[in-house]
């Protein structure tokens, strides 16, 4: 059963149960009240008339006769009333004003006992009567029956009772539709949710519902939050999916060319007409193009090693990390006749050696690459705001601005052509922002073209 018909129906039967026992009490207790008020007007009506009647024997000869015509002046008088009177004396009625109530019934208004009375409702005939009897004359030899027509009493009851019935309905109409409106409308947050589910289950992540100010409101605010953090992270995963597409497509791409070649070269070299010469070159060709395959197999490696692996943070003493490094490239560095220069004012780093040997010289062989000839490559270390700050700066070539974030992306290259004539695969910076992560640190470029690029490396010291 749906929510809404819930508080429908739950309206309904309790405000019917409500209107049922407050309309019973209410034509209950004006009844009750009713009958008490006709009953003490029926006892101050009999004992008047019994005083009447007994005043008027008293001024006569007290004989049966007399008393019958006594009492029969006085019930055809109060039969016009629509009371009617019985008169018992001596073991005989001596007037019977009425046959209204059965023989039967009457014997038990006939054993009275002294100084008090008898009084019943009795219903005859589908009518009610209020019926009181008393002893009084001759030593109490004699008992006088009163009967009185109450219907109406009983007739507005039943009145009473068809029309609260008959407003019942109506209320019941009139309340069903408030309820009905009431429920749906108090359910609406609901009914929203539910749209909202069916269209996040269909995809639809984009779904917003609009809030409310009450207990539902702080439920929608946490499904819409839900439905954004679903939809960022679909996202992501369809961003991560092209990505590695990507990946895939240019790691295709990039192992395609160098075996290529290879074959190429190969199939040179089986035929018959290859001079020495030839095959010497054919040769040295096929070792570069091997030698790039490893290049990007050893760094496909390392980016898979920098992404799973967890570090141990050491003490690295700076100095001696960038001698090391600088032994590395220093025939790189001749080639082109560069300069490698350093300001170290932090002796010590935080990080796996290993890790930031790797990082650095990356760093430093790309900027060789940018390079042509005679250029500067400048390597500062400080602290700064509690951080160990690393940079590598040089006077290349340069990035163009609407490149700067795709340059950590694997197997990108600014300049395709010239980063396959100077061996690059386009991994390098990935690598080293995949390092820089691992460190919880930050890696920043700043390039202009033709002027150069600075790359800072800003890493924590706790």
């Amino acid at each position: 059963m749906k929510l809404w018909l819930k508080i429908f129906l739950s309206i309904l039967l309790l405000s019917l149960t409500t209107l049922f026992i407050s309309t019973s009490f209410v034509i209950n207790k004006s009844h009750i009240s009713n009958i008490k008020r006709e009953q003490e007007r029926s006892i101050n009506e009999f004992d008047l008339i019994k005083l009447s009647i007994q005043n008027n024997v008293d001024l006569n000869i007290s004989s049966k006769n007399t008393i019958k015509i006594v009492a029969a002046r006085y019930g055809e008088y109060y039969e016009e009333k629509g009371i009617h009177l019985l008169l018992y004396h001596k073991g005989e009625f001596v007037y019977k004003g009425s046959e209204l109530i059965k023989q039967n019934d009457l014997k038990n208004f006939l054993s009275v006992e002294s100084g008090t009375k008898t009084i019943q409702i009795l219903e005859e005939g589908n009518r009610h009567y209020i019926v009181l009897s008393g002893l009084f004359l001759d030593n109490n030899q004699s008992t006088l029956i009163y009967i009185r027509d109450i219907q109406s009493i009983y007739d507005a009851k039943y009145q009473s009772i068809q029309m609260s019935v008959a407003l019942a309905f109506l209320f019941v109409l009139i309340l069903g539709i408030f309820s009905y409106l009431y429920a749906k409308w108090i359910t609406r947050p609901i009914d929203s949710l539910h749209k909202g589910a069916i269209a996040i289950s269909g995809g639809d992540y984009s779904v917003k519902i609009k809030r409310t100010s009450d207990e539902f409101g702080d439920v929608v605010n946490a499904f819409n939050d839900m439905a954004e953090a679903i939809e960022n992270r679909t996202e992501q995963l369809e961003q991560k999916a092209k990505e590695r597409q990507v990946f895939i497509d240019d790691l295709s791409h990039e192992m395609n060319t160098p075996l290529t070649s290879i074959q190429g070269y190969a199939e040179f070299l089986l035929s018959a007409n290859a001079s020495d010469e030839q095959k010497q070159k054919s040769a040295k060709n096929i070792y570069t193009e091997a030698k790039r395959m490893k290049d990007i197999y050893t760094k496909l490696m390392t980016i898979t090693f920098a992404r799973e692996q967890s570090i141990e943070l050491i003490k690295i003493p700076l100095n001696t990390l960038i001698d090391e490094i600088t032994d590395a490239v220093t025939l790189q560095l001749e080639e082109k006749d560069i300069k490698l220069v350093h300001q170290i004012h932090l002796p010590i780093i935080l990080g796996d050696k290993t890790l930031i040997y790797m990082l650095l010289i990356n760093l430093i062989k790309n900027s060789i690459q940018a390079i042509e000839n005679g250029g500067i490559i400048e390597i500062k270390a400080y602290e700064e705001n509690k951080n160990s700050i690393l940079s590598i700066s040089d006077n290349g070539i340069g990035i163009p601005k609407d490149k700067l974030e795709e340059v950590v992306k694997p197997f990108f290259r600014v300049d395709k052509s010239r980063s396959r004539k100077t061996g690059g695969a386009g991994l390098g910076l990935s690598i080293c922002k995949d390092i820089v992560s691992l460190h919880h640190g930050e890696l920043i470029i700043e390039s202009e073209l033709g002027k150069g690029t600075m790359v800072k490396i800003i890493l924590p010291m706790k």
